[in-house]
This record gives C-alpha cells, sequence and structure tokens, in this order.
C-alpha cells in the first residue's frame, strides 16, 4: 500500500504555514493530505493556527484565545525567517531576470510557457508574494471546504488543546466535520490523549480516526492505543526507526504516521521501516521517493 505524503501544516516547506495558500499548494504539489491545528478564538469558533500565541507566525501580539474571529481576521501571516529567506531569493532572481529581458513581450511570453522558475518558485508564485502582504489566518470552515471539494485522501486535525483548554474544542470540531461528510477522510489527533477519549465518546454511531501524538518512545504501545481507543500512531519519527518497535505496532492494526520528515536521508529510514504516512514541511521533495 502506498505511503501517504501529509503536508505539515499545508506546504510549510515553502509557504507560510496553516494558511489557504499552504492548503492549496500541498494539493497544487500532489500531497496526498493535509495536517493542520486546530484552536478557539475568544468567540468560539474553530481557527487554524499552531502556536497558541500569535507572535511567531503573524503580526498580531497575545493568545489567540483572547481574540474574536472578526479581530483575528485583521491580522496577516509573516514568513518564519526560512521562508523568508526562499522568498527574497526568489524575488531578487525575478527582478534579475527582468532586467536582463529583452523586451517586456519576451518576458510575458516566458512566464505563460511556464520556462522561468525563480529560486524555490515559480514566476506566478513569486509575483505573487511580490503584490502580497501576507495571508489571512483561516478558520476550519474555510479548510473543511476546500477539502470537501478535493481529490486529498486525508485531512488530519490536530486538536491543540495540551497548553490550553478550549473547552467544548472537541464537539465543535466534530459537529463541523460531520456537516461537510468528511468523517471518513479525517484523522483527528492531539498530544492530550484526554482530548481522544473525549472525541470517541462523542462520535455516536459512525467512528471517526484519531491519532496520538506523542514526542517519546511509548512502551507496549498496542495496549495504550487500545485501552484509549485510537487507531493511529503520531510520534516523532526518530522514536520509530527500531524495526522490532514498529513491528510490534504494525502488527497490532496501528497505523503509524510520523512527524515532521524533512530530509531525503530521514525520508528514506521511515520508508524503510515501512509507516503507513508521512508528515512532511516537503512535499515536493517526499514525492520524489514515493
Amino acid at each position: 500500500m502506498k505511503i501517504l505524503n501529509i503536508a505539515h501544516r499545508g506546504y510549510s516547506g515553502k509557504f507560510d504555514e496553516n494558511t489557504m495558500l499552504a492548503f492549496k499548494k500541498a494539493i497544487e504539489y500532489n500531497a496526498d493530505g493535509i495536517e493542520a491545528d486546530v484552536q478557539l478564538s475568544k468567540d468560539g469558533v474553530p481557527i487554524i493556527l499552531h502556536d497558541e500565541t500569535l507572535d511567531r507566525t503573524t503580526n498580531g501580539h497575545g493568545f489567540v484565545k483572547d481574540y474574536t474571529l472578526d479581530e483575528l481576521k485583521i491580522f496577516r501571516t509573516k514568513s518564519v525567517p526560512e521562508i523568508q529567506l526562499l522568498k527574497n531569493d526568489s524575488l531578487q532572481e525575478m527582478a534579475h531576470l527582468k532586467l536582463n529581458m529583452t523586451t517586456e513581450r519576451n518576458y510575458e511570453e516566458g512566464k505563460q510557457v511556464g520556462s522561468y522558475k525563480v529560486g524555490k518558485y515559480t514566476m506566478e508564485e513569486a509575483e505573487y508574494f511580490q503584490n502580497r502582504g501576507g495571508e489571512e489566518i483561516p478558520t476550519l470552515r474555510e479548510l473543511l471546504e476546500l477539502v470537501a471539494d478535493s481529490d486529498l485522501k486525508v485531512l488530519n486535525l490536530e486538536l491543540k488543546n495540551s497548553v490550553i483548554e478550549y473547552k467544548g474544542l472537541e464537539k465543535k470540531v466534530l459537529s463541523m466535520i460531520d456537516e461537510y461528510n468528511l468523517r471518513d477522510k479525517v484523522i483527528i489527533s492531539s498530544f492530550n490523549h484526554t482530548s481522544l477519549v473525549k472525541v470517541r465518546k462523542l462520535e455516536n454511531n459512525k467512528k471517526i480516526t484519531l491519532g496520538a501524538l506523542t514526542e517519546t518512545i511509548l512502551v507496549n504501545v498496542p495496549k495504550y492505543l487500545k485501552a484509549i481507543s485510537v487507531d493511529c500512531y503520531h510520534p516523532h519519527f526518530s522514536s520509530i526507526l527500531n524495526e522490532e518497535y514498529i513491528k510490534e505496532i504494525k502488527d497490532a492494526g496501528i497505523k503509524v504516521n510520523p512527524y515532521t520528515v524533512n530530509s531525503l536521508v530521514d525520508m528514506k529510514k521511515v520508508i524503510m521501516v515501512g509507516v503507513d504516512s508521512i508528515i512532511t514541511n516537503e512535499v515536493e521533495l517526499l514525492n520524489t521517493l514515493l
């Protein structure tokens, strides 16, 4: 069975993480699935952002929980340093290219036939960055609408409730998934395993897939996941490179979906031990191996 390429926070190796742009680019560059992080705004709307605070990835400050959706929508994302560097290189190369074009017509024709790539980006992407001052913080509803209208195989929603307890998060996320009839495509994951137990109690007659996130090496994973009725194991990739360890987990019928695997060397390692999905920032790189 094919190992799935899951775009971590969208195609976050090249685009601002957890934005509609990163999610759309994940689809465009042939990811099999998307992973995204869900929190609640002050007025209880499920929104997509990784950190509990706004400072690292947006021009806002403070905790997500202290802003209403309308207030959050005012902010714009800012690129993390490694992405900004890629963008800067691309824009510089595009400016140099324009200067060296003999005519404007030449430049436009080159763009149309796709013969130009500037740095890591297409010409179209570079021009988008040039004319854009960041992205909006998306809502879960916006993401679900995109997924419902796509051919993606998987949407992995991580509930971000390990640091802040968002009351009612599980129920709101599950209800919205059902609005779009996406239970068959969704994996709900969390580092807060009590949250996964809550989801299982709320699901009623139709089961949804759950994934237990962990940063460490757990003992007797099959027994533990069976006890909390969880289907998938989402470990840091470095913890599942022992073949005997992962075999015990896989033999119990548990799907293993490690994060965040970004180098070719590490991708090859997790492919060799037989994972089911690979959660990565580097969608195109992983596709060269699958």
